[in-house]
């Protein structure tokens, strides 16, 4: 546990590179990612996006379960935890937020 949490926090942050990533919070084995519409002003998107539930859903469909809860997705995983399963982790979680934007995209959200 003492050094996969420093890795799950470490990848994680890694994220905040891609679209609506706007923070990564937490320590070790309890984070939460922040979504926001413009990463200059942090403004959050609008609440009937509901992307923290897209992006679960998204996740959901890749075999990973993550708490939605407005425009976060919360974490806290097995305290067992291999690298390995955060690495499986982070790309189910990096692939649902990408679906995610793609969606908001195509119906016509804007995303900075």
């Amino acid at each position: 546990m003492r050094q996969v949490g420093p890795y799950l926090e470490q990848r994680l942050n890694a994220l905040r590179d891609l679209p609506l990533v706007g923070d990564v919070r937490g320590s070790h084995f309890m984070m939460c990612t922040e979504y926001v519409a413009n990463k200059e002003t942090r403004e959050v998107l609008a609440d009937g996006v509901n992307i923290g539930k897209r992006i679960s859903n998204h996740c959901e469909a890749r075999g990973l379960i993550v708490r939605p809860l407005a425009h976060l997705n919360i974490m806290s995983p097995p305290l067992v935890m291999t690298e390995a399963e955060v690495d499986e982790l982070i790309a189910g979680l990096s692939a649902g937020i990408k679906a995610a934007a793609d969606d908001l995209v195509r119906e016509g959200h804007r995303i900075d």
